[in-house]
Formats: C-alpha cells, sequence, structure tokens
C-alpha cells in the first residue's frame, strides 16, 4: 500500500474513538457531525527518492458539525476539537487549528468546519 495511503487511514482509524463518523477521503457532501480526512497542501514533502522512499505527508482533519445555531455549532466544534486532538497519534504532528467557518455545500444547504493540519514522517 502506498505510504499516503497508510498514513490517511491510520489517521482516520485513530479518529474512530472520538464518537462522530469518520471519512477517510472527502464524501460528496458531508453529513453533519462528521470528521473529514484529506490531503492538504503541500501534500508530500520528499526527503528521499529511489529504493527507499522518506518523505512528509500533510493531511487535514475536517470537524464538520451542522450550523442549527452559531452558539450551538462552534461550542459542538469545541469540544470535537478537544477530541480530536487527544485522539491524534504521538507520530503527527499538529500544524495548526482554523477557527470555525460556515462552508457551503452547494444545494444541500451549508455546515460549519473547523480545520486541523496535521503532518506524519513516514517511510519504507
Amino acid at each position: 500500500m502506498a505510504l499516503t495511503t497508510d498514513a490517511r487511514t491510520d489517521l482516520a482509524t485513530a479518529l474512530g474513538s472520538v464518537g462522530p463518523t469518520v471519512h477517510a477521503t472527502p464524501p460528496a457532501v458531508p453529513t453533519p457531525p462528521c470528521l473529514v480526512v484529506a490531503p492538504d497542501t503541500p501534500w508530500v514533502s520528499m526527503s528521499r527518492l529511489g529504493s527507499k522512499l522518506n518523505y512528509q505527508v500533510r493531511l487535514r482533519v475536517l470537524i464538520v458539525v451542522s450550523p442549527r445555531t452559531v452558539d450551538a455549532a462552534v461550542t459542538e466544534a469545541e469540544t470535537l476539537l478537544d477530541d480530536v486532538l487527544a485522539a491524534i497519534p504521538d507520530a503527527y504532528t499538529v500544524e495548526y487549528v482554523g477557527p470555525p467557518l460556515i462552508t457551503d455545500t452547494g444545494p444541500q444547504g451549508s455546515v460549519v468546519t473547523t480545520e486541523v493540519s496535521v503532518t506524519v514522517h513516514m517511510k519504507e
């Protein structure tokens, strides 16, 4: 399996203890509450090429909650954020946490998302 796939699935598995549905790849339309693991930018930073791959993978975890009321959505996002940060494996480094934002999902409406960017060093 690809190292990037290993990094993504390991993170999604660890987040399974948090509570809401965890998507190891972005769904077409996320149904709140859920957590979504997706590639971040830069996705891969090479350390070494050749017979042994060695690189950093950057991923983001989107915390998705319902925007029923802004106060309740922010409180739910903050609670899930603490749970997500506690569940992230030690090998992963949290790079930044974005603020809760209202995100348009098209005809389905809007959700509130909070982004957590992480990196992990992967090698063969």
